[in-house]
């Protein structure tokens, strides 16, 4: 199956592409336009402000901030690498390009800033490119001088971050639905009853992959405003370590080959995770590890601990007062392995977790029924049950001041 370029790049929701490019500018004073291969913005938003808006404003402006933006986004495309530029009317330019299967499919660009205060030659050279568009000059001139002036450690910091972000959630969808469409094409043109058993095999395999896909974006989504804050505070050297830290699990994250991975490396993640969300917290998250050695080599579903980890720090410890513990323990009972995730946080609702576990119990018979409430909690668990069978997967325990998910698992990979 083929899939198009303007597929792949509206593989993020419309929703989910506005609220980055809020975050983004809320965190940073950064706008980005996230832009097709042509160089036109995928979404239109109203996220610029002052100059930049004013200049938009008008069409022949608008045109001409697009056609900056194609430039600058070709450059990127031509050098793999974060390229800068002066924009029509003289406010920098910096572009990431988004590249699939070695392919450039767009480019993510990020205005709206100086590299230095512009001087009064600035404004003047600024003045005569906008001349023609019937604009206050006096409004233009006040507002460019306004213009934020941003270290180029900031733009740097900036520009990986949501190079990173965008480039990553839109190939790991990409491939994760190429990979289920494919199945289900096969599926779909089989009549004979013969190959059928391969076949169905073969989609619970690209169902396995986009069950990852769909927890990988959450991921990231909760930890952007990790790093941008730390840019915001001009907290430039621990912007760029947690970056490159980032970046690393990502990296990690697309290119692991194996269905199944030994419990330490899970556990490695899930340290590298906590080191992320610690970043985050400061002192209010205490965090501790304690999984039996005879459990190290277990095999278990790449990423199925992080998310049980990610739901404790976001909606356990994150809502309450002072700080807050998490730890992690592993065991044998009954012939199984046990992994539990423990936190001291505000509960889950009850209502709320009769419907979690209710899910948890009652699996729809099709992957496009999916659950509103605990949707990282329903794909671990239907993975480990793709995976170990219906045995398997994960059991739920709440109340105020604590809230445990065990993971169950076979003692033979």
């Amino acid at each position: 199956m083929r899939i198009n370029r303007e597929n792949i790049l509206r593989l993020i929701e419309r929703e989910k592409i506005l609220k980055i490019i809020e975050n983004f500018t809320n965190s940073t004073d950064i706008t980005i336009d996230i832009n097709d291969a042509m160089g036109y913005p995928l979404v239109e938003h109203n996220f610029f402000y002052g100059f930049c808006s004013t200049i938009r404003s008008t069409p022949e402006g608008l045109r001409r901030c697009i056609e900056s933006n194609a430039e600058v986004g070709f450059k990127s495309a031509a050098t793999r690498t974060t390229c800068y530029s002066i924009c029509h009317a003289g406010v920098v330019l910096m572009a990431v390009p988004l590249v699939i299967d070695n392919q450039f499919w767009g480019s993510i660009t990020c205005g709206q800033m100086h590299l230095k205060p512009p001087g009064e030659e600035g404004v003047k050279k600024m003045l005569a490119a906008t001349a023609d568009l019937g604009l206050d000059a006096a409004h233009l001139a006040r507002t460019y001088q306004e213009i934020q002036v941003f270290t180029p450690e900031k733009c740097r910091a900036a520009s990986q971050l949501i190079h990173y972000v965008i480039n990553y959630i839109t190939e790991l969808i990409y491939r994760g639905q190429i990979k289920e469409n494919e199945a289900r094409e096969k599926l779909r043109s089989m009549h004979e009853a013969k190959t059928r058993a391969e076949l169905e095999n073969s989609l619970r395999m690209a169902q396995l992959k986009n069950l990852q896909a769909q927890i990988k974006p959450h991921f990231l989504f909760n930890t952007l405003n990790v790093i941008t804050s730390l840019v915001t505070l001009n907290e430039n050297e621990k912007a760029l370590k947690t970056l490159y830290a980032l970046s690393s699990l990502l990296r990690y994250n697309v290119q692991h080959p194996a269905e199944l991975v030994p419990l330490r490396e899970e556990l490695k993640y899930v340290q590298s995770y906590l080191t992320i969300q610690q970043t985050r917290f400061g002192n209010r998250l205490k965090a501790e590890i304690n999984v039996e050695d005879n459990l190290q080599h277990l095999p278990v579903p790449f990423l199925s601990l992080q998310p049980l980890v990610e739901n404790a720090c976001i909606h356990g410890l994150e809502p309450r007062e002072g700080t807050g513990h998490l730890t992690i323990t592993g065991h044998t009972l009954d012939g199984r392995a046990e992994i539990h995730v423990v936190d001291d946080g505000v509960g889950i609702p009850p209502a709320v977790l009769e419907e979690i576990r209710h899910n948890l119990q009652h699996r729809p018979p099709a992957l496009l029924e999916r659950p509103t409430r605990g949707i990282g909690l329903y794909n671990v668990d239907e993975r480990l049950k793709l995976y170990f069978g219906p045995d398997f997967g994960l059991l739920l325990e709440s109340r105020p001041g604590e809230t445990r998910v065990r993971m169950v698992l076979p003692l033979a990979g």
